[in-house]
């Protein structure tokens, strides 16, 4: 009863000072808080004046040129053709080609897609990326990222697979050497991603250009079957025998041409795979180099799939090519050229796949990369490249020897994987438009856009569902493995917390060790959130975020100012209430003077230990160079662009002096009534409401600055050290 009466008394007081009612209503549900026996202890105000930040010299790191990053992305998406092309004929007949057309139109329209989102926020992750800084839920991105995980695990194992099987045709009907040949390009590309982005970027440029040589003379030498006589035929005349007994072929199943137009067509999406892969490391790409790899795949895919669907049609049987569907390219090329050709591209098959393999290695460690300093997985995936290499290629190895070379059903994985992560991103550029409208982008869609590519790849994906019902329950299987792995850390503070309940209630012995670990893993996420303004709306959803998403119990609220006199007059006073009001986090405020940019970011998290990727900040909408967000080194935006100037300029001058009948709020050694005067930093240091601090140890401390808040009640002074402390105004009776 005692905190309802004091909760309704302070919430009251709040909503006569013009705070927003849903400010006040977060505030009363947040007051049952002060209940809990935990308190991360009181903030506090420190000021680092003069910090003269410069940019610091990082280790020498050449960017991706456009050839480059093309080969490695377009290895995997190019070589699709070897295996699409067959399932395309398979599933339409003499409709292939129409399967493939809305195939290449749907990736035309997630070009636009992509190169929005892909641009407002270009970091490594893709869809986890955009997800993580539009939604309000870290572990709905975390969710989202294990699919993209699958679709790369699944991608390495069935192109492994695939290329040991294209040796097996080389060598004889008779040998069996997948499964070996898939381990070893697994290991061999592990050990190359080893050496370096660069290293492994020439050698996907040197199977690039052989495969597209490879695909230009396979076209050319079909192309020339087609108009040359072949025995009692003229010109052309196998040709059109060729699509008139296939046009027979296709329609004695007396199947609707609109169903075979469908099947054609989420056969065909399979061809589009590997797209997402260039924006899981847009990082490593030289500046305005990512749009043009979303061009250069989408017209290279385009010509080659849908050509070679035409020419297979024309050069040869569809009841010829059924045992051969698996290797079409190959078979085309013996039919075409003779046995030279197969050779040839049977050899440009076992290539490109295998490079398929280096794509999927850059593009998982891209994504752990971004999630490790996240802390969705362990901060090694960030700080050590070893760690996601050797890892994803050991689950790998596992997977292809539990298959035992039968990839059939994992592809169907792949599938699913690949079809719902590109509804997503489609569904997620949405979510980027209404949240993030501010943000700086190369270009802005119309939402048709997306909503008929998210629309188009819905109906491929319902296809493959009803194709592969049987594949349900083991794709299901598969994405619970990396469910439960990556939600495990993502919730591994509750689980110790837990451990260390039961352990407490058994009375087993490691119940210190766990409430240890607890401790610890609270210390470690600390973050940062950088404000402009004293918006304490704001402010309050930037804590309710951390509170959600991160396993800390310290946020440092950051200030960057150039001129003293801009300093937000209110900014003291609201980062004051709001740790009182959230008492299981300690909250602290830092003024620092400079000017906001990459120099203060990679400075604070040198001298705070703090990754760029746990400091926080409110949409950007500068195109100026040291405050766009592809240069202020990670940072996550978790609130939308400040538009309430009119609310915060009422705010100000409402808020001066926030009082509950004859109850002042006060602070423990600062009187905010002094600092609501007008902020000054001389008389935030002078009155012990502020302390200033030099990178590297303390230049002073006032007794008391580090106490924080604390109550005054008329002439009641509750000291901060007293469990009264917890509270503010009307609370400090407690």
């Amino acid at each position: 009863q005692v905190f309802n009466q004091e909760a309704a008394m302070a919430s009251g007081a709040l909503g006569q000072h013009l705070i927003p009612t849903s400010f006040v209503h977060k505030a009363r549900k947040n007051v049952s808080e002060l209940t809990e026996p935990k308190h991360a202890g009181w903030g506090e105000v420190v000021v680092i004046k003069e910090a003269g930040f410069d940019v610091l010299e990082e280790p020498p790191h050449h960017k991706l040129g456009e050839l480059y990053a093309t080969a490695i992305c377009g290895n995997d998406i190019t070589g699709s053709c070897f295996f699409v092309t067959g399932a395309i004929l398979l599933s339409a007949g003499i409709f292939a080609p129409v399967g493939a057309c809305l195939a290449a139109c749907t990736l035309w329209l997630f070009r636009w897609v992509y190169t929005e989102a892909v641009t407002a926020l270009p970091f490594n992750g893709g869809i986890y990326n955009i997800l993580l800084n539009t939604v309000r839920s870290k572990k709905v991105a975390g969710l989202v990222a294990t699919l993209t995980m699958l679709s790369y695990i699944a991608t390495t194992v069935v192109s492994a697979i695939s290329a040991g099987q294209y040796i097996n045709t080389i060598v004889g009907p008779h040998a069996d050497l997948q499964i070996p040949i898939a381990i070893a390009l697994i290991v061999a590309f592990a050990i190359l991603k080893l050496f370096g982005m660069s290293e492994s970027a020439v050698v996907a440029a040197g199977m690039f250009i052989f495969h597209l040589t490879t695909m230009s003379v396979l076209w050319v030498a079909a192309v020339v079957y087609c108009i040359m006589p072949h025995g009692e035929h003229g010109p052309f005349g196998q040709m059109i025998e060729n699509l008139k007994f296939n046009a027979k072929y296709t329609f004695q199943d007396q199947t609707p041409v609109a169903s075979d137009m469908v099947m054609g067509f989420a056969s065909a999406m399979l061809g589009v795979s590997g797209f997402e892969s260039s924006a899981n490391f847009v990082e490593e790409q030289a500046e305005g180099v990512f749009p043009k790899t979303l061009r250069n795949m989408w017209v290279a895919v385009t010509i080659l799939n849908i050509s070679f669907a035409i020419l297979c049609l024309c050069c040869t049987k569809l009841d010829e090519l059924k045992p051969e569907a698996d290797y079409s390219l190959a078979y085309l090329g013996q039919i075409t050229g003779g046995d030279w050709l197969k050779l040839w591209v049977s050899i440009d098959a076992f290539i490109v796949l295998a490079a398929a393999v280096l794509t999927s290695y850059v593009g998982i460690g891209g994504l752990a990369s971004r999630m490790g300093g996240d802390r969705v997985l362990p901060m090694a995936f960030m700080t050590r490249d070893q760690v996601p290499t050797i890892l994803f290629g050991v689950i790998c190895i596992a997977l292809v020897l539990s298959v035992n070379g039968n990839s059939e059903k994992l592809g169907a994985c792949y599938t699913f994987a690949f079809l719902v992560v590109m509804i997503l991103f489609a569904m997620s550029l949405f979510v980027l438009q209404t949240k993030r409208p501010k943000l700086p982008r190369a270009m802005q869609n119309n939402p048709v856009i997306p909503a008929l590519a998210a629309l188009l790849v819905l109906v491929a994906l319902i296809t493959s569902i009803v194709t592969n019902a049987n594949v349900i329950p083991v794709f299901a299987v598969y994405w619970g493995v990396l469910v439960l792995v990556v939600g495990g850390f993502m919730y591994r503070l509750k689980v110790v917390q837990f451990l260390a309940h039961l352990a407490r209630i058994c009375r087993c012995c490691p119940g210190g060790y766990l409430e240890r670990s607890s401790r610890r893993i609270r210390q470690e996420a600390s973050v940062v959130y950088f404000t402009k303004s004293a918006n304490i709306c704001r402010l309050n959803k930037a804590l309710m975020y951390v509170r959600q998403n991160e396993d800390t119990d310290h946020v440092r609220v950051v200030h960057v100012f150039e001129d003293e006199k801009k300093i937000p007059k209110n900014l003291v006073s609201c980062v004051g209430i709001l740790d009182t009001i959230y008492p299981s986090v300690k909250v602290d405020l830092l003024f620092i003077q400079g000017t906001f940019g990459p120099a203060v970011i990679q400075n604070l998290s040198l001298k705070l230990g703090i990754p760029p990727n746990l400091m926080f900040i409110t949409c950007p909408t500068s195109q100026e160079f040291n405050r766009r967000l592809e240069n202020l080194k990670g940072v996550r935006v978790i609130t939308g662009y400040e538009e309430e100037d009119a609310l915060e300029e009422s705010l100000a001058m409402s808020f001066g002096d926030l009082n509950m009948g004859d109850k002042v709020l006060q602070s423990p050694g600062r009187s905010l009534a002094t600092a609501e005067a007008g902020v000054s930093i001389a008389a935030l240091l002078a009155t012990g409401v502020a302390r200033t601090e030099e990178w590297g140890h303390d230049v002073s401390t006032p007794v008391g600055a580090r106490d924080g808040l604390s109550v005054e009640l008329g002439e009641t002074s509750v000291p901060s050290g007293n469990a009264g402390g917890l509270s503010a105004g009307a609370l400090g009776s407690l």
